[in-house]
């Protein structure tokens, strides 16, 4: 049988009874958080500031393994020295074709007044 209350019940008319109360969520326990990926909690964790044993100021935690390694390639640690190698080889930081960043600057400035030429014989044409 029909509705008493609300005869209008049908298709996007859901009865009186089932419908979301005011003031309260229709999804109480929330969005579940999203789970973090490897590289979100290694970013983190080598982030964190750790106190360097000589030194009253902290560090985070890569810079302070990167001079521990510097203190072991210096020492003669031949792993230390190869990984060390590794690190600047990949990073580009030996490379001597590199650009520097007055390099960098200076091309995108070249760049622009390019563009800013060809936009005035445009604006010409």
């Amino acid at each position: 049988m029909t509705d008493a209350k609300n005869p209008n019940v049908g298709y996007m008319k859901p009865p009186e009874h089932t419908q979301f109360k005011k003031g309260k969520s229709g999804n109480p326990r929330g969005r579940p958080r999203k789970r973090e990926d490897l590289n979100t909690v290694l970013h983190r964790v080598l982030n964190h500031k750790v106190r360097v044993k000589d030194n009253d100021q902290k560090l985070p935690i890569r810079d302070a393994l990167m001079w521990k390694l510097r203190e072991l390639a210096v020492s003669g640690d031949k792993q230390a020295m190869a990984l060390q190698r590794r690190i600047i080889d990949e990073s580009g930081i030996a490379d001597p074709d590199a650009y520097s960043r007055e390099e960098e600057k200076q091309e995108i400035v070249r760049a622009l007044k390019s563009f800013s030429e060809y936009m005035e014989r445009k604006k010409e044409q």
